[in-house]
């Protein structure tokens, strides 16, 4: 559903804009939830110079909206189309997760047990760090420091990528503090590969994408000719989109470096509520918050943050990287699942995806988000 198909190339930013004032100001009473979703994206891309956005919603199992809005490529130019790749940034995370939980299940991996039993290359920093604790960001493992987020420079291996932070100190005692941190996913990542005897990348494709039918998902890869990816943009000083400066994300495969498309994660979405890839049991406790010794709730699972919004729980993660903000958020007592993916950086993604649920399940956009539910 893309209203613009075919403006002239030498005015296609213009009459994206124009189209966008025109159909975004029409108002219809009640409109069914597909309209309200389509007029509600194409209002928040005039106000915020989205350039281009994909939305998927699924409900009860089965994707009941799937759309493309604005460009995957404002030079050539290119529609974004359901297919069309983004950059998932964080929201890779969740998928390193499931992985991690695949091997749980079947007992090659202890939730408990100390990391450095499956990744004996990790240097030993005197404490033990469990599996679960790198899963909710409670290792004391580091985030980005320096420039690191704006890396340039290609990695071959999940093993290479661990030099970057692996004999750095830890930010606390594994347990005792909370902090996000894209490298302790590169450790999981690792532990897939040394437990599974298979890389990385061939362990999501047979275990995650193929079951699940995200045919078009991978791994980011800067230097490949890879069909309908999406380019990125962000706003340039006058307010314009501008090309998003080039960052290679091969360093940060698990916990930031993937490629998708939004019906995809809704495939994904789906197939942890109807238990495709893993058991309820081990989906709950995915969606279950970490806490502190102190007792307070991380409002983070495993992959994934959990809260409440207007009553109802809400699993969700939200992405930020070069070129891309992305969202996706699942409330499972409704069986819904919205993913919404963006090919620009200057703005928030979950913002959107606010929007759009107040369009398919009435929740205000606005609302605050409540203390994560302990199951």
């Amino acid at each position: 559903m893309i209203p613009w198909r075919g403006a002239p190339q030498a005015r296609v930013f213009a009459g994206f804009v124009a189209l966008l004032a025109v159909v975004g100001s029409q108002t219809i009473p009640s409109p069914p939830k597909d309209i309200a979703v389509r007029d509600a994206t194409m209002a928040y891309m005039r106000e915020t110079g989205v350039v281009g956005c994909s939305v998927a919603i699924a409900e009860k199992g089965r994707i009941l909206y799937s759309s493309g809005f604005g460009f995957a490529d404002l030079e050539n130019p290119a529609e974004v189309k359901p297919e069309t790749l983004f950059r998932l940034a964080s929201i890779s995370k969740p998928i390193t997760a499931v992985a991690v939980m695949r091997l749980v299940e079947r007992g090659l991996v202890d939730l408990k047990a100390d990391i450095w039993h499956y990744v004996p290359e990790f240097p030993d920093k005197g404490q033990v760090i469990t599996v679960e604790q790198v899963l909710n960001h409670t290792s004391g493992i580091r985030h980005y420091k320096g420039d690191e987020f704006a890396s340039t420079k290609r990695y071959d291996s999940v093993f290479e990528s661990l030099k970057i932070f692996q004999d750095d100190p830890l930010m606390h005692p594994p347990g005792h503090g909370y902090t996000y941190t894209t490298y302790g996913y590169t450790v999981l990542a690792r532990i897939v590969e040394n437990v599974s005897g298979r890389t990385f990348p061939d362990f999501l494709r047979d275990e995650v994408f193929v079951p699940v039918g995200m045919h078009s998902s991978k791994l980011d890869d800067a230097t490949a000719i890879i069909p309908n990816r999406a380019k990125g943009y962000r706003e340039g000083p006058d307010k314009k989109a501008i090309n998003a400066s080039f960052a290679d994300t091969s360093y940060k495969w698990a916990g930031g470096g993937m490629l998708s498309t939004a019906p995809d994660m809704a495939r994904f979405g789906i197939s942890l509520l109807n238990g495709t890839l893993l058991s309820r049991d081990s989906v709950a406790r995915m969606w279950t918050t970490g806490s502190l010794p102190d007792g307070r709730l991380t409002r983070y699972g495993l992959g994934f943050h959990v809260n409440q919004l207007e009553g109802r729980r809400m699993i969700s993660h939200t992405g930020s990287q070069q070129g891309t903000q992305t969202a996706m958020l699942i409330f499972p007592e409704e069986q819904v699942v919205i993913v919404v993916l963006t090919n620009y950086e200057s703005h928030r993604a979950m913002d959107l995806a606010r929007r759009i649920s107040e369009a398919w399940l009435g929740i205000d956009a606005k609302a605050p988000l409540a203390g994560a539910i302990r199951n």
